[in-house]
């Protein structure tokens, strides 16, 4: 799961948070999916707070190609 916002005039409005639940309510809601992962440098506090305000929790840490990830979770409410 990713998402980028370009244009920084629409940095810190929500949009970015909305997307994601959005994307979130609909694959568990048609899914039978009961875990989504993703990964974010570990620099990129920006993405990891919108993360965490969608419910994802962070699990670990993975380093490849030179770089270090956070990895986070989201798990279907039961």
């Amino acid at each position: 799961l990713g998402i980028m916002i370009g244009n920084r005039d629409y940095w810190d409005k929500g949009y970015g948070a909305d997307t994601v639940t959005t994307l979130l309510s609909y694959i568990f809601h048609q899914t039978d999916l009961k875990r989504i992962y993703l990964k974010t440098t570990d620099s990129n506090n920006r993405a990891q707070k919108c993360f965490k305000k969608c419910g994802f929790t962070p699990y670990g840490h993975m380093e490849r190609d030179g770089f270090s990830f956070t990895l986070m979770e989201i798990n279907r409410k039961q």
